[in-house]
């Protein structure tokens, strides 16, 4: 008896391990990190001669500017800046120089890498919206002169699932499961101490703990953000001190519910409630100081995905995400995957002919019913970020913000 408990505790601990290697391989930790040295040459003081500027009403561009910069410093622009001869000069003829970007909706997962692609698309400030302390780590690391974009952190999702739900869910997608106003209590205390720049309230939160969060990030000061829970519609997150909507897609989703749930047979009678209702939604916003991350671009390749991805796949830069996360793992049947055999959103394998266009139907109304969210909420003046979802099949970091336009 002895032996036999021996060895079914050393056999859990030996899956345990195994299961912990694949989440970190799923979510690219066994990726080998790059090289960030640079040269030791580069200029601290130099001119930035005959650039295109972008003008402070950021609506057009000033020609044949010179951009002095002093150790990362901007000290002056303009068509006559003054300096000594011996400056070393960066020629800047037919190029163009903007603002670093900022990405509002990111998911670096493990992917350490990721913060150089950021820099290297000129995104200079990311927001992390599923935090976890490897994040605050490197933060901490960028804050100290590592080379990344400023790091804004979310902390883990909270969500309501039942006990043995909760265990599985909270090990393997990196969430903070609460049941009681206790537990909420105590983990939004938790996250605002180790450093968190705001909470987020997942799509699995119940509305009693949606609540009891609401009440918690106002008592600790701390943003509430993310997802309206499928337990809620628009009215509670209206009433609730949640600051900001993190896709178009969740209001899109709330009136769905409203509505009673489209399929492929009532899309267009959906595409016209949508219409109604988008321009009260975006009045309440506009009334409630809430705001909206896009993911616009990843929303619209849902169904791209279903019927062309190898098409979608050679569109994207795919050679720089990370194959940890872009390859899947055994665990699941896709895990992470975006490839063709693993990817998440890729359409059965036994389905029909009839059964693909019915899909098709569904995903693009999907699509078409955020477009016109989104247009509302432009047209009234909703405060609106552009966010890209990045590491979600198969939007790149970095690079994917140049497709949310």
């Amino acid at each position: 008896m002895i032996r036999f408990a021996f060895v079914a505790i050393a056999a859990a601990l030996l899956t345990g391990a195994f299961i912990d290697r694949e989440l970190s391989k799923m979510y690219g930790g066994h990726t080998q990190l790059a090289d960030i040295s640079l040269a030791g040459n580069a200029p601290s003081y130099f001119a930035l001669t005959n650039v295109n500027v972008m003008a402070p009403s950021s609506d057009n561009f000033i020609s044949d500017q010179t951009v002095l910069v002093d150790n990362g410093i901007i000290l002056s622009v303009g068509s006559n800046v003054e300096f000594v001869d011996d400056t070393s000069t960066i020629d800047g003829k037919g190029m163009f120089l903007v603002p670093g970007y900022t990405d509002s909706h990111v998911h670096l997962w493990k992917s350490k890498n990721d913060l150089l692609l950021y820099i290297a698309n000129g995104v200079t400030q990311i927001r992390e919206m599923n935090g976890s302390e490897v994040h605050l780590r490197w933060k901490e690391e960028i804050e100290e002169g590592r080379i990344g974009p400023d790091m804004f952190v979310v902390a883990p999702q909270l969500a309501t699932f039942g006990f043995f739900e909760g265990l599985f869910v909270g090990w393997t997608q990196n969430k903070t499961i609460v049941r009681t106003e206790s537990q909420v209590s105590r983990a939004v205390q938790s996250f605002k101490d180790v450093g968190y720049d705001a909470i987020k309230a997942s799509s699995f939160l119940d509305e009693d703990s949606y609540t009891n969060v609401s009440n918690a990030a106002a008592e600790n000061s701390i943003l509430l953000v993310g997802h309206i829970p499928m337990s809620v519609g628009l009215n509670e997150l209206l009433d609730s001190g949640q600051t900001e909507v993190a896709h178009v897609e969740e209001l899109m989703k709330a009136l769905n519910r409203e509505f009673g749930g489209y399929t492929d047979r009532n899309a267009d009678e959906f595409l016209e409630f949508v219409r109604n209702r988008s321009g009260d939604v975006a009045d309440r916003l506009i009334e409630n100081e809430i705001s909206v991350t896009s993911t616009l671009w990843l929303i619209d390749s849902f169904s791209r995905q279903k019927a062309d991805l190898s098409g979608i796949l050679d569109s994207v830069e795919l050679q720089y995400a990370n194959p940890g996360i872009t390859e899947g793992t055994i665990i699941t049947s896709r895990g992470m995957g975006w490839l063709p055999d693993v990817n998440i959103y890729r359409w059965p394998d036994d389905i029909d002919a009839e059964g693909q266009q019915r899909s098709l139907t569904y995903w693009t109304t999907y699509s078409q019913a955020q477009h016109i969210v989104f247009d509302a909420l432009l047209e009234k003046g909703v405060p609106i970020m552009a966010g890209t979802d990045a590491n979600t099949p198969v939007t790149v970091p970095g690079f994917s913000l140049h497709d949310e336009k």
